[in-house]
């Protein structure tokens, strides 16, 4: 599977997850497309050495196109000598897609789910007998608003009509929630209802999805694509990506993020050791905070005088991060606070910490063994997996 992208022609495209695996192929000769796709059908046959077989009719094709006259046209693709059957509105990964690429299809295909799933909230919402308010609303977010929100990245740019209608499902599950009636205006109700409206919820979550998708290095194929998106006018103007653009939604102070580590992870490190527990057996859920404050107590107390000690925390709110560090070397303390890369993760943060603080005592000299104390233990194991740096 992982050299699936070798076999298949020059100018055709792959994308694979899971066992769901799309071919795709443009131009503007029709017969040269089917040409490409046809050949790299033909040269997945290989991998049925390997015990791994596509089957036809689970297989689709379909077409998608700016020209009006081409719209009824149904491409010819073979797999294993038998035709593909054509679908006009086929479904991939869960989305509907539409000739015209608007997501009419696919939201009209979420409103009617989200519908059908408002009958759980009339069902419990009973007037004297029913679930409270709270019940309601973790109902809603969880059996509801995620089906409103699937795919949102794709259909953020469809029309304010389309839009709306998803708005309206929400609404609607708002006023069962509070039981407010229809002559309220939209706003009180989603107010006492505790719930954002849906574009409110898209924007935010769209600035933290591209810029994540932004930050990451070359190798991934879509972060590669938007970082080099270039708007053609003779194309449909309201896209995602142009839509990512033209609000600025992409920040310029984005850390990189790299998906592939270069250090060798099987070298060993004799000289680091990692303490992973206390003294004693401990549930933070469980234990009194006095109690876990001793326990780590006895193993500070015990490190040496002549010992470095850096501490560190990394914390984070919905957009901004930081990092925290304090050290106490053998000639002299040092505190640090430092801001870092908006929507930075905790356990990034904390990475960060590590570094600023073993970057101030580098010029130290004269003492015995240094300890990173810090309270995130995938931090340790992720520097135990790549190694100090």
């Amino acid at each position: 599977m992982a050299e699936i992208e070798k076999v298949v022609s020059p100018g055709t495209h792959i994308g694979l997850f899971a066992d769901d695996i799309a071919l795709w192929s443009s131009g503007n000769i029709i017969v040269e497309i089917e040409s490409r796709l046809n050949s790299s059908l033909e040269a997945s046959s290989i991998f049925e050495e390997l015990k791994m077989s596509f089957n036809p009719a689970k297989s689709i094709s379909t077409f998608f196109t700016t020209n009006k006259h081409l719209y009824n046209y149904q491409p010819s693709l073979m797999l294993k000598h038998q035709d593909l059957t054509y679908e006009k509105h086929p479904k991939y990964l869960g989305f509907i897609l539409d000739l015209e690429l608007t997501s009419s299809k696919h939201i009209e295909h979420i409103t009617l789910k989200a519908r059908k799933r408002l009958n759980i909230l009339k069902y419990i919402a009973g007037r004297d007998w029913g679930a409270d308010t709270t019940t309601l609303r973790t109902t809603f977010q969880a059996l509801i608003r995620p089906i409103l929100e699937y795919g949102f990245p794709i259909y953020c740019c469809s029309s304010k009509s389309n839009l709306e209608k998803l708005e309206k499902i929400q609404l609607s599950a708002a006023r069962i929630i509070t039981g407010l009636k229809r002559s309220c205006p939209s706003v009180i109700v989603l107010y006492e209802a505790d719930l954002q409206p849906l574009h409110i919820r898209r924007q935010a979550s769209l600035f933290k999805y591209y810029n994540k998708l932004s930050s990451i290095d070359q190798s991934n194929k879509t972060a590669r694509y938007l970082n080099k998106w270039t708007h053609y006018q003779r194309l449909k103007k309201n896209n995602p990506f142009s839509q990512a653009k033209s609000q600025h939604l992409i920040a310029d102070n984005v850390e990189p993020h790299f998906l592939h580590c270069n250090l060798n992870t099987l070298e060993e490190f004799s000289s680091v050791i990692f303490h992973y527990s206390l003294s004693t057996a401990s549930n933070k859920k469980d234990c009194v905070p006095d109690f876990l404050k001793q326990l780590a107590l006895e193993i500070i107390n015990n490190i040496p005088l002549k010992d470095i000690k850096i501490y560190t925390d990394g914390s984070k709110t919905d957009k901004q991060a930081g990092s925290g560090i304090y050290i106490e070397a053998p000639r002299d303390k040092y505190s640090i606070k430092q801001r870092n890369p908006d929507f930075c993760s905790v356990f990034r943060s904390e990475l960060l910490s590590i570094d600023v603080g073993l970057e101030t005592i580098i010029s130290e000299s004269n003492f015995g063994d240094l300890w990173i104390l810090t309270d995130i233990a995938v931090a340790q194991f992720n520097i135990l997996k790549t190694g100090p740096t």
